[in-house]
């Protein structure tokens, strides 16, 4: 997509977003130098230009995608830690965290139009959960998704304990969710829980143009309604599954173990 036909072009916490003239609003996580991992900045960042668009009859439809390479790596671990996370984090500390991205799986749901995932590369954590939360998800072969959260002594939020299980069922979703092994995109589409693989990169802008451009001319009223009627039937239990990750990470967040993980990870043990 050319920026410079764009209107409402900007980029603030490594979030570029754009709206075309056709009502395609894009927004890309480019932060190539953390893998788009996601601090607290980028979260709500995401979530405020969500709320923006939801309430702009201009914006026909939202694509999400990642630059350099991956799509999100989740939440930026380097962040928590150098936040206090290796000395401990507090019930108040622990909460925001948590609450950044149980906020924004909440704006990605409410948004009235249709929500279009663009996934190329690594898929993890809450970017996993951030792309189970669209309605459409389109990611080429080599991507992966992956619940990573159990490897560190957390648990799945964003939703994904409620938007994994609603795709592929109880088995599948608790093997996701407690082995913490990846899902290429092949095994994702075979098991529903994205709506198509391509070949490379460039198949996958194709596909996703595309299919936005379809979705930019088609009734909104009718994407509405539509959207709302399968989420009534498929998602009911999303906002009692947010509050249950709230409260479950919440408590990990302050667990020797996870503080473990968290030095392991950035080296200081």
């Amino acid at each position: 997509m050319d920026v410079s036909e764009n209107a409402n072009a900007g980029s603030v916490d490594g979030i570029v977003t754009t709206v075309d003239r056709h009502g395609v609003a894009r927004l890309t996580i480019s932060r190539p130098e953390r893998m788009n991992a996601l601090d607290t900045a980028a979260t709500r960042t995401i979530m405020e230009r969500l709320t923006a668009w939801s309430s702009d009859p201009a914006v026909r439809v939202i694509v999400i995608d990642g630059a350099g390479g991956s799509f999100s790596t989740g939440a930026d671990v380097v962040s928590i830690a150098h936040g206090g996370g290796l000395d401990g984090l507090t019930a108040e500390s622990a909460r925001e965290i948590i609450s950044a991205g149980t906020d924004l799986a909440r704006a990605v749901r409410a948004v009235p139009v249709p929500v279009v995932a663009s996934v190329d590369g690594a898929a993890a954590g809450i970017g996993a959960s951030l792309a189970f939360a669209s309605d459409l998800v389109y990611a080429t072969e080599r991507s992966y998704f992956l619940l990573a959260f159990i490897n560190i002594g957390l648990m799945p939020d964003g939703g994904a304990t409620m938007s994994v299980a609603a795709s592929v069922g109880r088995a599948r979703a608790n093997a996701l969710a407690m082995l913490g092994e990846k899902l290429h995109a092949q095994a994702a589409f075979d098991a529903g829980l994205i709506t198509e693989t391509l070949a490379d990169r460039a198949a996958l802008d194709a596909k996703v143009e595309a299919v936005a451009a379809k979705l930019a001319v088609t009734s909104p009223a009718a994407l509405r309604l539509t959207k709302a009627a399968v989420d009534a039937h498929t998602m009911a239990g999303m906002d009692a599954a947010l509050e249950r990750e709230l409260r479950g990470q919440t408590e990990l967040l302050q667990s020797d173990e996870f503080r473990a993980a968290l030095a392991a990870f950035t080296g200081r043990r």
